[in-house]
Order: structure tokens, then sequence, then C-alpha cells
């Protein structure tokens, strides 16, 4: 005869097992510290570089932005702070190239401090390898090879150097390294300022800015594409200046060229690039459009430091099975966003917490911690306002179908309605310039679809009270996790110890099993619970939306 389980024995069983996951985080960690501390590798260096900014906004809606440090074969982005009281960090325009920049919003006219820190990690060996060769965009391509004020391609200085230097004789691909060689020989010139590339011609001697200048304008005659770099080298120093050399492409690849220091396809690794698309390590835009140096106005001052080692980086000269589970090792960008994805389960492990302790209901445990990501990369105004717009047209079209249809085809017409109202949501923010750029497409659309979908359904069911109630709860919980999505430093550790989870999953099995609504609200809040009993469906396939 087969005994079961009572549910006392079920619950000393679930606890058991969250006991033995609590334990195996911890000794997972130890183990994955102690195998990356091994595969430490002896020399590496970690630098800091610190922005203060001081902007000074003189419109609404200007755009402060900030270029952060290139990756190479030997240097690896592994931090990243950012301080921005009275700024709005916003998404990339959709039609930009430089698609990583930190752009910083202000809605109003004033006095902005901003400060950056990036942290660095110098490798002594190359932690990715860039043999292989890759063609460039055609719009790439045009941008590379397009003329400007500074450059004045049409100049006619610049085609009759070029036959000086040799360009009927030359092969294209050994074509930079003629121009390098002319421009490296110009006598130098110690002003900081700028000039345009016709003025430099006219004397036949530059500054280290002007040269690298002279350079890409001569590559870009020759049909060569080619940029001026914009950068820092890592070396403790009060007052960083920047550093200017040169990258053509040839055969598929980038070759660096620094005329003012020597440096041909051999630049220290400790060089590191921080602006490729001539915007300056610090730019401004108001209108989308770029102000010119003379006109933004900021302070500014970059400390470079070494710091202590703090940061493991494993050898990747070795082709290791292993090496797949060294997250470490990704690019920054991809880092930043799988950090920002390991926080999501404790967004979800808090709003479990506070509806099982509190008795509280809303729609769904992930779905606040997903609204709070919508929010995390747009603005909380614009996710709101979008979702006031979609729920109050899907509110107004409600009586095109009867609450008895069934689920499938009723939240196909809401997704429908809901599409629409994104559209016109995004017009009537565009018309009150509540956000500019393309960052509203990343909004969760088919979570707002369900999240409609389940008020109403709920208000079938139950009422329109419950049904705010639990909307309320939602936004609420979503305002609640919403701190934890900004904690990037503590995502990149879950990242590099990603077993912490089975801690998370430990405490989820232990508050399953705790009382339900044990701890009550204050009676002066006894108007925010419920006390609707739930209706008997018209549809099996329907459902309230309560998973509590």
């Amino acid at each position: 005869m087969k005994t079961t389980k009572t549910p006392e024995k079920n619950k000393k069983a679930m606890l058991k097992i969250a006991l033995l996951l609590f334990l195996a985080s911890l000794l997972l960690m130890l183990g994955h510290s102690m195998f990356l501390e091994k595969l430490r590798v002896q020399g590496d260096e970690n630098w800091l570089i610190s922005l203060d900014i001081t902007y000074m906004a003189e419109q609404n809606d200007s755009v402060l932005i900030i270029q952060p440090p290139y990756e190479s074969e030997y240097l690896r982005l592994v931090g990243r702070k950012l301080s921005h009281p009275g700024l709005r960090v916003m998404h990339a325009p959709a039609n930009s190239l430089n698609k990583r920049a930190i752009r910083l919003r202000s809605r109003e006219a004033g006095n902005y401090p901003v400060a950056v820190e990036f942290t660095l990690q110098l490798n002594q060996t190359p932690h990715f390898h860039s043999n292989l060769s890759k063609e460039l965009s055609t719009e790439r391509r045009q941008y590379f090879l397009a003329d400007n004020e500074w450059l004045q391609l049409d100049n006619t200085s610049l085609g009759v150097l070029l036959t000086e230097i040799g360009f009927d004789q030359a092969r294209q691909e050994r074509l930079p390294e003629n121009i390098y060689s002319y421009v490296q020989s110009l006598p130098g010139k110690s002003t900081s300022q700028r000039r345009r590339v016709p003025d430099v011609l006219k004397t036949r001697s530059a500054n280290q800015q002007e040269k690298a200048l002279l350079m890409v304008a001569l590559c870009r005659k020759a049909g060569v594409p080619a940029r001026m770099i914009t950068g820092l080298e890592l070396k403790d120093d009060p007052v960083a200046a920047s550093s200017y050399w040169v990258e053509a492409f040839v055969n598929g690849r980038w070759h660096s060229y620094h005329p003012a220091l020597g440096y041909i396809n051999n630049l220290p690794n400790n060089f590191v690039a921080l602006d490729k698309y001539g915007d300056g390590i610090i730019s401004a835009t108001v209108n989308a459009t770029k102000l010119p140096k003379q006109q933004l106005e900021l302070e500014n001052a970059i400390l470079i430091e070494q710091i202590a080692d703090r940061f493991i980086s494993p050898d990747n000269t070795r082709d290791e099975w292993y090496q797949v589970f060294i997250l470490d090792r990704l690019p920054g960008d991809t880092r930043e966003q799988l950090s920002l994805l390991m926080l999501l389960p404790l967004g979800a492990l808090l709003c479990g917490f506070i509806r099982q302790f509190g008795g509280l209901h809303s729609y769904g445990v992930f779905t606040p911690t997903i609204l709070a990501l919508a929010v995390t990369y747009s603005e909380i105004e614009t996710t709101l306002l979008i979702l006031l717009i979609t729920a109050l047209l899907v509110y107004l079209a409600r009586p095109a179908f009867h609450h008895e249809m069934s689920r499938t085809p009723r939240l196909s017409i809401i997704f429908t309605l809901v599409s629409v109202g994104m559209v016109l949501g995004v017009s009537v923010l565009d018309h009150f310039s509540f956000a500019t750029g393309g960052e509203l497409i990343l909004l969760p659309i088919v979570i707002i679809t369900s999240l409609i979908d389940r008020f109403f359904a709920a208000v079938d069911s139950l009422s329109y009270r419950t049904a705010i109630i639990r909307l309320m709860w939602t936004l609420l919980l979503m305002l609640t996790v919403l701190p934890i999505l900004q904690l990037s430093w503590l995502g990149g550790w879950i990242l590099r110890y990603p077993e912490f989870h089975l801690i998370t999953l430990s405490l989820l099995i232990m508050i399953s099993y705790y009382p339900f609504g044990k701890h009550k609200l204050p009676k002066s809040l006894s108007w925010l619970t419920e006390r609707d009993k739930k209706r008997e469906p018209k549809q099996s396939e329907d459902r309230t939306g309560n998973d509590a």
C-alpha cells in the first residue's frame, strides 16, 4: 500500500532542499573564487579614469555626451560609475553610428554636476584577438571618407601634396605609411590651439592634434577611410592630457598611426581610445545639433590613477573548454547588459517577499520587475504615460468585444489596440518633448498587453475596485524594484559568480512556505485590501489575473 507524504513532510523536505541550495551556493562561490585566482595572470594593472564635469546647459532638452573608453586586445573595461543629478540617461538615436556614448539630457537650463569613473584593466596577455578582416558598411565608409570644416578636402594644396608624397605610384595599402612618414617629419608646434588643415599646410608645422588631422585629410583625399582618435595614455598624471592619433582602414582592418610620437602599427598597450567619431571626449547637442566647441560651456577635469588589483583576468591564451564559464572575458557592453539581466531575479524575489508577507495581490510576481526594466531603459514618466494612453484606448474600445469572448481572440484584439496606443503615445510624447530618440521601442509591449488583459479580466470576475487595487500594487512593486536595477556593481558581481542565484532560489522556497498574508496592513490602510469574492467565470479559458 502506497503512502502519501503529508503537507508537513513536504514542507520539511523542501526546506531541506532550500538549505542545501544555500550551502551549495556558498561552496561554489568559494571554489569559483579560488579557481579564478589560480588563473590570474601576474602583472595585470588596474587603472581609474575619473571625469568631473560641470555642465552649464543654456537651453532646455540639451544633451551632454560622454565617450567611454574602447576595449582593445589588452585593455578591458571592468567597471563604470556614473553620477548625474538632474540629468536623465537617454539612448542613442536610431540613425546614430556611435551608439555606445553616454547621453545625459537636461529638462531645463541650469548647471549640472556630472561625475564619471571608468575602471580599466591593462592585461599582459590579449583577452581577444582581432585578426579577422571585416569590411566597412557603406554608411560607415562614407562617414570616414566625408569632408568637414577642419579637413576641407576640396583644397587644391591637398591634391598637390598627395602627388609629392607619391600618390600615383604607391599602392593604396602602402599609401597610409607614406602619408604617415611625411606628416611625422613635420616640425612640431607647442601651441594647443587647433587649426584647419589648409592653415597647417601654409606653415608646414603642426602640433599633435593637427598632425592627426592632416593625416586623416590626406588619407580621405586619396580614398582611404580614416579617422582621428582622441584618447589617453594610462600613466599616473594629476592632469591627464588628451592624445591624438589616426586609424586608417586598409585590407579589411583598422591600422593605427601616431605621427606625433612615431608609432606605426605598434601603439603601446597603455593607450586607450575614447572618441573615434570626431565628437571629442565630451560634447553636447541641442535639438540633435552639435554645439560648437566655443559655445560649449562646461568645466571638466580628467584624472588617471593606478589602483589596487581588484579584478581577476583569466589567461585567455588558453583555449580550454572551461573558458566559456568565465564571463569576465566578455566585452564590456555585453557584460553591462548581462549584469542587468542578473538583477532581475532579485526583483522577483523582492516582489515575492512583499506579496507573501503582506498578503498583497498584484498582476504577477515578474510583471513589476519587467515594468521596472522598461523604466530603466527609458523614463518613468514615459512608461506611465504610455501605459495610461494605452489603457484609456483599450477602455474606450472595450465595448467592441464582449466579456464572454474567449481569452485568445480577446488578447489579440487588445494587442492590436495596444500597438495603436503605442503609436499614439509616441506621437503625444514627441509633441510635448517628453522623450527623444528611439528608446520607446524598448518598452515591453507584450507585458503591457498582458497587464491590461488581466486588469479587465479582474473587472469581469471581481470588480473595478479590486482590479484597480491590484494595478496599484503592481505599480508600487515596480517602484520598489526599480532601485535594485540601478545597482550595476551588484549585477557585475553576480555575473562573475552566477551561482549566487542558488541562494535566490533557496530564499524563494522558504518564502513560499510562509503563511500568506500573516502580517496584515494597518486598519488605516484596510481600504487597500480586497474584499470581493471571486465570481464564476463565463468561460473556462478566462482567468482573473490573480496568481498569488
